[in-house]
């Protein structure tokens, strides 16, 4: 029997479900006072796409904005942060999102049929006016495929969530509000649904 290794946090980061804690390597200014350490809320999915809408094609100003917006501080602020302490952000931010290969294993929060996907969330969010901490994602049509196809103008991200809405039984805002990782486990959920793979 093997026993699995868990990658320790570095000393200078602590995480829980919606926020990460960075300590500066040496203080910096933000917002107009000498701070320590920065706090990065997790992302909701409104947040990631208006940063997205504002930045264009420039993937770095659009993590610049991100950020900014997540930690409360001026861009100029982050600007100023030493490479090192930017570092630690982007370090943060993994963490809060983390980018995993759902493909391979069913992951424990995700549950799968013919009919439909139920993912646990990682932390309870407003759908339809109801916190709820589960969401269950209808397998698709194609017919629901191409309505979203039309809705969405040719705009992939609203594509999706017009379709994820539909699955859901949700508003497009409500799932705008969840986090990030909520967000990501939908999407891994629809990812099982519409391949053959045996379910």
């Amino acid at each position: 029997m093997t026993m699995q290794t868990v990658k320790k946090l570095p000393d200078w980061l602590s995480i829980n479900t919606d926020s990460a804690v960075v300590t500066l390597s040496r203080p910096s200014e933000v917002n107009g006072v000498k701070v320590d350490s920065l706090v990065l809320r997790a992302p909701l999915v409104r947040e990631v796409r208006a940063a997205d809408r504002a930045a264009g094609d420039d993937d770095e100003q659009r993590e610049l904005l991100l950020f900014a917006s997540l930690a409360e501080a001026g861009i100029k602020d982050l600007e100023g942060l030493k490479v090192v302490d930017y570092r630690r952000l982007q370090t943060a931010y993994s963490h809060l999102v983390p980018h995993t290969d759902y493909s391979k294993s069913l992951p424990a929060w995700l549950s799968i049929t013919a009919e439909n996907a139920l993912v646990s969330l990682s932390r309870p969010s407003e759908i339809n006016g109801v916190q709820v901490d589960k969401l269950t994602l209808r397998s698709p049509t194609v017919r629901e495929v191409r309505a979203a196809d039309r809705a969405a103008s040719g705009d992939d991200e609203q594509r999706e969530l017009v379709l994820f809405a539909d699955l859901a039984g949700a508003a497009i805002a409500d799932l705008e509000g969840l986090k990030v990782v909520d967000y990501n486990r939908l999407q891994a959920g629809y990812f099982r649904l519409e391949q053959d793979d045996g379910v």
